[in-house]
């Protein structure tokens, strides 16, 4: 017995939109289920004209002014990162070619890059964190909004929130902008 073209055509839709749907609730599953942590960023454009309305950041963090890089944040190698707990947000304590090393130099590790500008003398050393989340998407006009807050620069800094899962793989869960917290929402 053939099946006719539309009951195939329903039946492939049905299996995609069944694998969508659970990739969706994985990924929510994993971003609930992981560590929370909250790093500082700094904002970029919100719009693009082919990927939609978002807001755009980069992971930051400062050493103490006079203070050295973190250990390995100027190595090309470190592909972990170490992160602890200081000042009411996560900072970057260390990074290290292994997970096993990074762990020893901070209380939540995740996969990703650090880099340290160590050619400051007396100011603080900037730090660029790349975890693979650098955006939020959001309709333009919360997207216009966030963005405003962002560069304001007036307030509390402004965080990312992360959850780290237990293999270092880091998912954004939100933004907090001005002491406001903004959610992901899928439904």
């Amino acid at each position: 017995m053939k099946l006719g073209l539309s009951v195939r055509v329903c039946a492939a839709a049905l299996v995609l939109a069944a694998a969508l749907t659970g990739l969706v609730v994985r990924e929510g599953l994993a971003r609930a289920h992981g560590r929370e942590v909250t790093l500082a960023i700094d904002a970029y454009d919100p719009r693009s004209v082919l990927s939609g309305h978002y807001v755009r950041f980069q992971l930051i963090d400062t050493t103490p002014p006079g203070q050295p890089c973190p250990p390995g944040t100027q190595a090309p190698n470190a592909d972990w990162v170490g992160l602890s707990r200081a000042d009411g947000r996560y900072r970057v304590t260390g990074a290290a070619a292994s997970r096993h090393e990074a762990q020893a130099l901070g209380e939540v590790v995740v996969r990703g890059h650090a880099t340290c500008a160590g050619h400051l003398e007396d100011a603080a050393r900037p730090i660029r964190l790349d975890v693979g989340v650098d955006r939020m998407h959001t309709d333009q006009r919360h997207a216009e909004a966030i963005a405003r807050a962002l560069t304001a620069r007036d307030g509390p800094p402004a965080l990312a929130v992360i959850s780290v899962d237990d293999s270092g793989k880091a998912r954004l869960k939100g933004l907090i902008v001005q002491g406001r917290r903004i959610g992901l929402s899928w439904f």
